[in-house]
């Protein structure tokens, strides 16, 4: 009687496993971590991989600095633009150890690499950190590391167990990648592979410069209008045209990911216009894009406005934009085809904003002793 009591009181006794999976990949990611503590059999259903990456990742806000700005002042805007901030922008769990400063370098969905210095040492550290959890760790130092190279890291919520960082190495006196150096928080360790994209392929280096990471892969925007990837392994490879409407501009174009698919976005501004074009991928081996959304955006941002792409929210069918110069942070409904500004940064120019989605994983990251 008392094991037919126990039984009768476990939450998953009265739904069969394949409803209940269905009703917690609607559950939102931070619930999601919750349900961990209801007992060991939904521990082993929301710990498992292929659930966590249908639970949604909601777009929380942004990290936002001046690209020319001396101090590089970081702050942090929620999605709303109203209300105290998700997430201290300070970062104080880091500068109470860095003293002497601390610098994002690049955010991928709920993690930020950051750039760290103590009074006491002349070697600035690479830091991986998750400002939801407060928890970080110091990457190994290595030559590519700390010389003129691109930097990007890779994260992905659906294994918050596992990042990577990407370092892109640069020719002596050219911009041309030469090779990838890869850090993988599963061994710990730096490996290197030489370059497999087209010769002479270079990257846009300036902070805010557009990168995705998704399926194990980093996906970035060429200055020749092409995407080029790599997985966290350096074995797979791949060199992407974008679609035609964006090879004949000197914009190098915007790619976010959506449910594992990777979409592509541009404005055009040719002939008077302000024509937003959105696409998809539909097959990496072929190269072919398909057409999802078009609009003449003209009216919304104004004649003589250029846009700047953020971010791409894909609960919420919204482009996040900066606007003009003006520097208004807005929001276009392709649904709707309507525009709200979120926020007016007023002060700054040369905005970058990254978007955010916090993780509340607790088994992240491990602080470094």
């Amino acid at each position: 009687m008392q094991a037919r009591s126990r039984k009768k009181n476990q939450p998953t006794a009265s739904l069969p496993e394949d409803l209940l999976i269905e009703i917690l990949a609607r559950v939102p990611f931070k619930s999601l971590c919750r349900f961990n503590c209801v007992s060991q059999s939904w521990l082993a259903l929301c710990s498992d991989p292929d659930l966590r990456k249908r639970s949604p990742q909601a777009l929380s806000g942004f990290f936002c600095f001046a690209r020319d700005d001396e101090y590089h002042e970081l702050s942090f805007l929620n999605l709303s633009g109203k209300g105290r901030p998700l997430v201290d922008p300070d970062l104080p769990f880091l500068r109470g150890i860095w003293d002497k400063g601390v610098r994002v370098m690049d955010c991928c969905s709920s993690l930020l690499l950051c750039l760290c210095w103590k009074s006491s040492s002349t070697e600035a550290d690479y830091v991986v950190c998750n400002p939801a959890t407060e928890k970080w760790t110091v990457l190994p130092a290595t030559k590519e590391l700390h010389t003129k190279n691109i930097i990007r890291l890779g994260f992905d919520p659906a294994f918050p167990s596992r990042f990577a960082v990407f370092v892109l190495v640069q020719g002596l006196y050219d911009r041309e990648i030469t090779g990838v150096e890869i850090f993988s928080s599963e061994t710990a360790r730096w490996t290197y592979t030489q370059s497999q994209w087209g010769h002479e392929t270079s990257v846009d280096d300036v902070d805010g410069s557009v990168s995705v990471f998704f399926s194990g892969t980093l996906h970035l925007t060429t200055r020749d209008s092409s995407v080029i990837t790599v997985d966290t392994e350096g074995k797979t490879w791949h060199e992407i045209r974008m679609p035609l409407s964006m090879e004949d501009t000197t914009d190098y174009g915007f790619i976010a990911e959506c449910q594992g698919r990777l979409y592509a976005m541009h404005m055009d501004y040719s002939n008077g216009r302000c024509q937003l074009s959105v696409w998809v991928l539909e097959n990496y081996a072929s190269g072919q894009w398909t057409i999802k959304h078009t609009t003449n955006m003209k009216r919304l941002i104004g004649v003589d406005e250029v846009c700047t792409l953020v971010a791409f929210n894909s609960e919420r069918n919204l482009i996040i934009h900066i606007n003009g110069q003006d520097e208004k942070l807005v929001s276009y409904n392709m649904d709707s085809r309507k525009s709200h500004v979120i926020f007016s940064f007023e002060r700054f120019f040369h905005l970058c904003c990254y978007p955010y989605i916090p993780c509340y994983a607790e088994w992240l990251l491990k602080a470094a002793p």
